[in-house]
């Protein structure tokens, strides 16, 4: 991990989650004696209350706004991510509106799992798709949640390619309807490879120049052999991995293109190919993970999201901090979990800012 990204990450460790109850109640308790901004916990205590059903309304419309202005303070002259188009040209509003619906209700159903602040959901969701549904990740992740197929059938989410119509016109490209399975079957078969075949003896690029200084070293060829053997493998793997995840891709891309998820037809067809373009499904299956990534960390929201990111597993940690585990030294992770903490902070602040006008 890069340092200056271990640096920041600790630096703000000490820095706080601001606890949401509703509009009215966002600048209560933010001002210490000397007038400064508290400091914030990435903690989220076990009786956090979220906003109640009667404030939703106005605490939707107060959180659709903030996401919408941090968005176009950041966006108005040079396009979004994902998107590749300026914060004029989406109609992102009746998006942001839509999906908060359902982090608003996701939130309120999933508090007996562990409560959480809708929103570092929504600032979540803006790290992950940008508010963009038909979003679709080199590694297939899909949707506003970038949720890949295996978590979404866990979750009972419909993926593209799984029913046997998805393979036959009128859906286009219905001969990649089988790639994903494809994908993930040879990611297998390349995991298992390498755990099974690994050469006991490999070369590093130091010991690669050493021999080859050292003129002939007919004792080094038959392990040179077999680690070449075992790297041209590999490579043939990823290959067909790379091959069967771009037809995949392609064939989904294909299949929503020019659709519109606010007309009646172009939902349905959604609904009945892959749910994971939808908004409902995704948005619980998100709340659900991080709720239990909070349980399981005892509110640790750093480590619930980097979980989400990376899987759980990657969080747990030792001795003392093994009750609230750790963001992994995996850099992709990092950089997520900084960009979230930093959508949130800014989401929070435009909160407060609507909340202090008359």
């Amino acid at each position: 991990m890069d340092s200056n990204r271990r640096i920041f990450l600790k630096g703000l460790s000490g820095a706080v989650l601001l606890s949401l109850a509703d509009v009215s109640q966002l600048l209560a308790g933010q001002e210490t004696g000397s007038g400064a901004r508290a400091p914030l916990n990435f903690i989220i205590p076990r009786d956090y209350l979220p906003p109640s059903e009667t404030a939703d309304k106005n605490y939707r419309q107060a959180l659709t706004r903030a996401a919408l202005e941090v968005l176009q303070a950041n966006f108005s002259n040079q396009p979004m991510p994902v998107w590749g188009k300026t914060f004029r040209e989406v109609d992102l509003e009746k998006r942001i509106y839509h999906i908060i619906y359902w982090i608003l209700r996701a939130v309120r159903e999933c508090q007996h799992i562990y409560p959480l602040d809708p929103a570092w959901i929504a600032a979540q969701i803006m790290k992950e798709s940008y508010f963009h549904e038909f979003a679709i990740s080199r590694a297939l992740a899909v949707g506003i949640c970038q949720v890949i197929q295996p978590t979404a059938q866990e979750h009972g989410i419909l993926c593209a390619g799984t029913r046997p119509e998805h393979r036959q016109p009128p859906y286009r490209l219905p001969e990649a309807g089988g790639k994903a399975d494809e994908y993930y079957q040879l990611r297998r078969e390349r995991g298992e490879y390498r755990r099974g075949n690994r050469p006991a003896k490999e070369f590093t690029l130091e010991e690669t120049l050493q021999i080859l200084a050292a003129g002939d070293r007919a004792d080094y060829r038959r392990e040179a052999g077999e680690y070449l053997a075992y790297l041209n493998r590999l490579k043939q793997f990823d290959e067909q991995i790379n091959q069967a995840r771009d037809e995949f891709r392609a064939y989904l891309l294909a299949n929503v293109e020019g659709r519109d998820i606010f007309a009646d037809p172009d939902l349905n067809f959604i609904l009945n190919f892959d749910e994971r373009f939808s908004y409902k499904k995704p948005v619980y299956t998100m709340v659900r993970m991080l709720a239990g990534g909070l349980k399981s960390r005892n509110g640790n929201i750093l480590a619930a999201t980097a979980g989400y990111n990376a899987g759980l597993y990657r969080t747990a940690d030792e001795g003392m901090y093994k009750p609230y585990g750790k963001i992994p030294s995996l850099d992709e992770t990092a950089t997520y979990v900084s960009h979230v903490l930093i959508n949130h902070y800014e989401i929070t602040l435009k909160l407060e800012a609507i909340a202090s006008q008359p």
